[in-house]
């Protein structure tokens, strides 16, 4: 067949190019008639989402979210809405529609008749967090802005991974918040943006203007152990008439493991603290410092503070075998004081001896002879069982107290005798029923 053969139907070739317009001119109005809906869901959204009804509002949220581009419009004209509570709520969805959203809160961030320019700067800021557009507003809310507004504000600013010099020097004037919910979220923003506020953070503590500063040494102890050098800088809001504060004093330090002099003595001072939590978390504190802490400890024994002994006691029991040069001042207390004090003293003993003969020999003594009541001898027998490498040697004497007339005595010697026949593949710390801490 030659091409001159093959015919082409113009009236054909007209009817299709007709149905093609027809079926285009078709889906745009479809389209059209679409986005009108949409347009139409959004607005009837907006309305939802100002609703005081938990359910209403949230479910609004969840289809504001969905539409996505059709919804910018409304949701940047209620980001600027007058009632503040629809403004977050349409701040919310924007944030969570993501990158199609920038453009919506960056003209309603710098809208100078904008109501609330800092909820779109914070929907901005987690969304972008880079996004240095947002810090002049967020600053200037700080300044302006009602405590709701600084609150946000502050909140937001630790998120923003930009240079942080300009934010921290905000966030460390705006410590100084009459407001403690605005003060503690700048202090948690600090936190986040990390070592490069943490000198400033100590040097708050020293700042007179601030009225929140617990907030402060909660966000130092945040830091935990590359804060040790803030030691002296959280003892200055210790206030000996004030139990939170002496407990939060013992808490931070501890978090950040501090060990100056200064701190090993203040600590030790707390051990006959009136509130148990306090004394104990003192004690814990300066044993977790180590060989520094032993001296110290010693001089508690030397100086006679007996209300201080148990624990000074349970302090050397955590430095455990380093500690022990306190052997003979643990062994004194064996057969001093109170049960309890007389109880850790068996403890510390079992942990620090490391066999020494002499120690399972006082051990021994204790439990066939006493004296005291029954539980110092549990104690003793409790000791013995711990004691590594394995006091065989108190095996005999433990033998015949499991024939002793209280029942934990026995108890405590058959345990004992178990432990050092077949000893533990470890022995936690924690396993002491002489009172370590209460």
């Amino acid at each position: 067949m030659r091409v001159d053969d093959i015919m082409i139907d113009p009236m054909a070739t007209h009817t299709n190019t007709v149905a093609v317009l027809v079926a285009l001119a078709m889906i745009w109005v479809g389209g059209c008639g679409r986005s009108e809906q949409a347009a139409e869901d959004a607005a009837s959204l907006i309305k939802q989402l100002a609703s005081d009804d938990e359910d209403t509002h949230l479910r609004a949220a969840w289809k504001l979210t969905k539409l996505e581009g059709s919804a910018l419009a409304p949701l940047g004209e209620a980001i600027q809405s007058k009632n503040r509570t629809l403004a977050l709520r349409a701040g919310d969805v924007l944030r969570n529609i993501g990158q199609p959203a920038v453009d919506t809160l960056t003209q309603a961030m710098g809208d100078a008749n904008a109501n609330w320019p800092y909820i779109a700067a914070a929907a901005l800021a987690q969304i972008e967090p880079k996004a240095s557009a947002a810090v002049d507003t967020l600053i200037v809310t700080l300044k302006k802005g009602d405590a709701e507004a600084r609150a946000l504000a502050a909140d937001t600013l630790g998120r923003l991974q930009i240079d942080p010099k300009t934010i921290i020097n905000a966030l460390l004037k705006t410590l100084r918040d009459d407001d403690e919910n605005v003060c503690k979220n700048a202090a948690q923003s600090l936190v986040a943006i990390g070592k490069p506020a943490l000198d400033s953070l100590i040097s708050a503590m020293s700042d007179s203007q601030i009225k929140h500063k617990h907030h402060v040494a909660l966000a130092i102890a945040r830091f935990g152990a590359d804060a040790s050098k803030a030691g002296e800088a959280i003892l200055t809001m210790l206030n000996p008439d004030d139990a939170e504060s002496r407990a939060l004093v013992v808490f931070t330090l501890g978090k950040i493991r501090a060990k100056s002099d200064q701190v090993i003595s203040a600590l030790i001072k707390m051990f006959d603290d009136a509130e148990n939590r306090v004394a104990d978390t003192a004690a814990q504190n300066v044993g977790r410092m180590g060989a520094v802490a032993i001296d110290p400890l010693l001089k508690v024994f030397e100086n006679k503070e007996t209300a201080k002994y148990r624990r000074a006691a349970f302090a050397l029991s955590i430095i455990g075998h380093e500690a022990s040069k306190a052997t003979d001042a643990l062994l004194a207390l064996l057969t001093q004081g109170d049960k309890e004090t007389r109880g850790m003293a068996a403890f510390a003993l079992s942990k620090i001896s490391h066999g020494d003969k002499k120690v399972v020999s006082a051990l021994v003594d204790v439990v066939t002879n006493g004296p005291g009541p029954s539980d110092v001898q549990m104690y003793a027998a409790e000791a013995l069982g711990r004691i590594t490498p394995p006091a065989t040697d108190a095996i005999p004497a433990l033998t015949e107290a499991m024939k002793h007339a209280d029942q934990t005595v026995r108890q405590a010697a058959a345990e004992a005798i178990k432990n050092i026949k077949s000893p533990p593949a470890t022995q936690p710390h924690s396993g002491c029923s002489s009172g370590c801490v209460h």
